[in-house]
């Protein structure tokens, strides 16, 4: 839901001054990152997804939602006060360096999985690409804006993909 709301912020964005957007999607990145990082905490305590074999799953969701829950807060707050997001591009580089982290998880779940979790590994591997593209938008190149709209929208669709059937019963993931 998050991606989906950058990209509907960002769209159309052809200013000269892209340090600065609109604020109005702010609050709703700060729910939605708290939301985050409550269902974090509540996978890594209640391990709701109980893949046979790899109990450590749930953990590695749990963290990632907490992780990437910080990230939205940080950018909603800041888009709420309206400040320069200039700092949001910086820690952002930060992000993407952490994300390399899970990135090399996720290949290890992949690999124990039989090769289950591959969408989990697209989605780190765009994920870090935003994070990137991000930097580089708010530090003065608008057209970034608009490759992580298309990059956010793809990642909206694997978040909803690995959600829903993760929840199936059985844990089906067909990739």
């Amino acid at each position: 839901m998050n991606c989906l709301m950058v990209v509907f912020n960002t769209i159309g964005i052809e200013k000269k001054d892209t340090d600065k957007l609109a604020g109005g999607w702010g609050l709703a990145h700060l729910s939605l990152g708290a939301m985050m990082v409550l269902v974090g905490v509540a996978t890594f305590m209640n391990d709701p997804v109980a893949v046979p074999n790899l109990p450590a799953i749930s953990g590695f969701f749990g963290i990632a939602l907490v992780f990437y829950g910080f990230f939205w807060i940080f950018l909603g707050a800041s888009l709420v006060r309206g400040a320069d997001l200039r700092p949001i591009g910086h820690v952002s580089i930060g992000f993407a360096i952490v994300d390399l982290w899970f990135l090399n998880s996720s290949l290890k779940f992949t690999a124990l999985t039989g090769g289950k979790y591959v969408s989990l590994t697209i989605l780190l591997v765009v994920l870090t690409v935003v994070f990137f593209v991000l930097y580089a938008g708010v530090h003065g190149k608008a057209v970034a804006f608009k490759v992580n709209a298309v990059l956010l929208i793809i990642l909206a669709l694997l978040g909803f993909y690995l959600a829903f059937s993760l929840i199936y019963p059985g844990g089906y993931v067909p990739f």
